[in-house]
């Protein structure tokens, strides 16, 4: 037999619960006249057979048919347990900020494909601030017509969700902004500003509010592995490029990596071009009649001008970190109209680090 109650109110909270059913352990019924206790912080929702009856907000409430239209519809419908009582669960919601920590399960994969190589790996933690702004939508999105919510339970489906949202996001954000891995991976609260308005529409859904978000994110350190097992092309120059961005997050004393990763790229191209010069010496050596110099030889095969997307190529690197060098004013360059022009020269002096 149902009980019936003269009082609807929470009377105490679990530090961590955000929803309460009342009355716990099944139905009951509500007497006509009872006073209805909302308390700061919460909201109350009358809920019979699915449907939403009413949502009241905080203050003390007397529920008669005076000034609750919804109790006369249920007068006419019949659907009174007595003749001065009513029948419904009222699930009270906490409306106050709740501070989440976050962490990645999986890593995130960005898409950035116009950058090599082509996506990047993303792991990272954190804390993120929301709270409930439209309880009826909370309710439903969260499944949580339940005796009681509490914050594991609403984390274990919010955290995946954040996780997809993430990942939309960024590879939209990636792809608009033309950002590459060291972009990415030098997550900053700029970024965190932006991810936040744009993640606001996927909060709106579940009726919720992200208040705050303030998540450190960094390259996955077998990025590019995940990525080439997932499908997105790479070549052996991009997985050196790869392969240095990674070595340059894990140095702490180094610059930023955007800034690290031209100086990583042109120390291999220059070692790389000793190794291509050493053999050439050593047949000097060899053969006394050959009496043009290695270095000369070596640089008659390069074009006397060129463009970045070449001069990439001789350092193998992307033509976006040749362009940021030419900006820098590390690499020479002549711009004619919008387009960079290089000679060898500028090239073996940036090689050599004159």
């Amino acid at each position: 037999m149902a009980r019936v109650f003269d009082r609807v109110a929470i009377d105490s909270w679990l530090k961590d619960e955000v929803v309460q059913k009342f009355p716990r352990g099944g139905l009951g019924d509500i007497r006509l006249g009872s006073p209805l206790i909302v308390n700061p912080g919460e909201t109350a929702v009358f809920v019979r057979s699915g449907e939403a009856l009413g949502t009241f907000n905080p203050g003390t409430h007397i529920l008669t048919t005076a000034n609750i239209p919804w109790l006369t519809d249920l007068i006419e419908k019949g659907l009174f347990g007595g003749k001065n009582v009513f029948t419904a669960d009222v699930y009270f919601v906490k409306t106050t900020d709740l501070t989440l920590k976050w962490g990645t399960a999986q890593p995130i994969i960005v898409e950035h494909l116009n950058r090599p190589p082509g996506a990047s790996a993303l792991v990272g933690n954190g804390t993120y601030v929301v709270k409930v702004k439209d309880p009826w939508r909370f309710l439903n999105a969260m499944d949580a017509f339940r005796e009681s919510v509490r914050v594991p339970q609403l984390k274990e489906r919010l955290d995946p969700m954040l996780g997809v949202m993430m990942q939309d996001k960024l590879s939209e954000l990636a792809i608009a902004k033309n950002l590459g891995p060291a972009q990415l991976q030098s997550f900053s609260k700029d970024l965190n500003d932006l991810l936040t308005g744009m993640l606001q529409a996927e909060f709106d859904a579940i009726g919720m509010v992200l208040v705050d978000f303030n998540i450190q994110l960094g390259l996955h350190p077998k990025s590019l592995e995940v990525v080439t097992n997932m499908g997105y092309g790479t070549s052996y120059v991009q997985k050196q490029q790869a392969d240095a961005f990674v070595e340059a997050a894990k140095n702490p004393a180094g610059g930023s990596l955007g800034e690290m990763g031209i100086g990583a790229m042109g120390m291999a191209a220059m070692q790389n071009l000793q190794q291509q010069q050493q053999p050439q010496q050593q047949t000097q050596q060899t053969t006394p009649q050959q009496t043009t110099p290695a270095s000369s030889e070596s640089g008659s095969e390069l074009p006397a001008v060129m463009t970045p997307a070449q001069a990439a190529a001789v350092l193998q690197v992307a033509e976006e970190d040749v362009i940021a060098a030419i900006e820098a004013g590390d690499l020479k360059a002549r711009k004619i109209g919008r387009a960079y022009r290089i000679s060898r020269e500028n090239l073996q002096a940036f090689l050599s680090g004159e």
